[in-house]
């Protein structure tokens, strides 16, 4: 029970303390405001340019609109945790690791998840995206798939924070390489080799690849191997933020600091 206990409330209450805003508006303005412009003039230029009709634009911009919360929100509040002091209690503290971080993973991806199917809804009311009432589960699963593989990669950024100054810059920059190498709005195919290889590397590239799949008609089944992929590439990032962030507490224990960068 303890470690359900750990799981839950320990997820709820890092949340809730760590992912900190300055009022609410500014919350729900980030959450829910920027992934619809955005996803709303990449349509916009995509129908100018004749690319690819707006659903194509809708389902990429919906799922990669998790990273809002997924990457920036792991990042922010592990920074945080070392900012308030809390970061001591934490490395002293005898609970399993694992599940300390599955508990800080689970209120992000809900939160982006939520912040997906948000966009999704949008861009379907607004650009009259063709979403099939029998696709509604499907996606909504693949959203789920997604914004936990992209919460993971949020926590391991979110240890490698640890380790430098400027945690910012580099949410922000993960962000930006995400909008732009996972085919949200650009075909894997049509980029460069190397973008393309750090675009599979990353989550999200699956879950909008089977997405659109979905939209398109074919089963969750048939794309059951690149929501599978995802999970794995979730997992990777999952792994290694734990590897991480025990290093970064093997470090500060032998330097007795805990200012590791």
């Amino acid at each position: 029970m303890a470690p359900l206990r750990l799981l839950v409330i320990g997820g709820y209450l890092s949340y809730r303390a760590l992912f900190e805003w300055l009022r609410p508006s500014l919350f729900f303005s980030v959450m829910l405001v920027t992934p619809v412009l955005q996803m709303l003039f990449f349509a916009q230029l995509g129908r100018y340019a004749q690319v690819a009709d707006p659903s194509y634009f809708v389902i990429g911009n919906a799922v990669v609109g998790c990273t809002v919360a997924c990457v920036y929100g792991p990042i922010l509040a592990m920074a945080e945790e070392r900012a308030t002091g809390t970061l001591p209690a934490l490395l002293a503290s005898p609970a399993n690791r694992i599940i300390v971080f599955v508990g800080r993973l689970i209120p992000f991806a809900l939160n982006g998840l939520l912040v997906s199917a948000y966009t999704l809804l949008v861009g379907a009311l607004v650009l009259d995206a063709d979403i099939a009432a029998g696709e509604v589960a499907p996606l909504a699963l693949t959203l789920m798939v997604a914004a936990a593989a992209c919460s993971g990669l949020g926590l391991c950024l979110g240890a490698v924070g640890l380790l430098v100054r400027d945690v910012p810059f580099l949410a922000n920059l993960v962000a930006l390489l995400m909008l732009l190498v996972s085919g949200a709005n650009v075909a894997l195919d049509e980029l460069p080799t190397g973008l393309r290889i750090l675009g599979e590397a990353l989550p999200l590239s699956r879950g909008i690849e089977a997405a659109r799949r979905i939209a398109d008609g074919e089963t969750l089944s048939a794309v059951s191997g690149l929501l599978l992929g995802e999970i794995v590439v979730g997992l990777v990032y999952f792994v290694a933020s734990v590897g991480v962030f025990a290093w970064a507490e093997t470090t500060a224990r032998t330097r007795a600091t805990l200012e590791l960068a």
